[in-house]
């Protein structure tokens, strides 16, 4: 490893949150400013590779285990998880559920977003809070507000500003569920199936 990566390392351990956060918004958000790209294309540059990127900044820099990418307690991270259902059925009875192209695209976006938020930066805040009292609890709320708060960036949709404030709410919501799943399961693919069913079944308002 060369000393800018461990130096880059020692400073994330240091200032987990300050860098936890920064990493989330760096890669959730710089490769949209790529413009209009091929499918294909667009799924590996605004979400393959942000989610790689932060598996590795989660392993390297917060201390998350190689085992949260593995298979081991994946049953009980799908179970945990499941409460998520209720929106994915919300949606399918709303009539947003559809297989049109966008749907490859909406898959991979879940899969990133839960690398994002609750494989790094969850960790990150943890790592921050380690120690306090209900640090643990604070995390959660912290990342999951946080990631709430992202879908701010759907005002410049067509969506409406209640809707979008609506969408923030609730995916804080799903943020906790899925946060909590995570933390007592050690397994982060439980999460990672409910958010894709939940963007394959579409958005409320959407």
């Amino acid at each position: 490893m060369s000393k800018a990566l461990r130096t880059f390392q020692a400073y994330c351990q240091k200032e987990p949150l300050f860098c936890g956060v920064l990493l989330y918004v760096l890669l959730a958000f710089a490769p949209g400013l790529c413009g209009n790209l091929p499918l294909w294309l667009m799924c590996v540059v605004r979400y393959l590779l942000p989610a790689a990127l932060a598996a590795v900044a989660a392993v390297a820099c917060f201390y998350v285990p190689a085992a949260a990418l593995g298979a081991r307690g994946l049953q009980k991270s799908f179970l945990l998880s499941a409460p998520v259902v209720v929106f994915v059925m919300v949606n399918i009875l709303a009539g947003a559920f559809s297989l049109k192209e966008s749907a490859v695209s909406a898959a991979f976006a879940g899969v990133c977003e839960e690398f994002l938020c609750r494989l790094m930066l969850y960790p990150a805040i943890r790592l921050h809070f380690q120690g306090r009292k209900h640090g643990e609890e604070a995390a959660i709320l912290l990342s999951s507000l946080l990631f709430g708060i992202a879908h701010l960036s759907n005002l410049g949709g067509d969506a409406g500003i209640f809707a979008v404030l609506f969408q923030c709410c609730y995916t804080t919501l799903i943020g906790i569920v899925f946060a909590n799943g995570y933390r007592r399961s050690g397994c982060i693919w439980g999460s990672v199936v409910w958010h894709v069913l939940l963007n394959l079944s579409g958005t409320l308002f959407g």
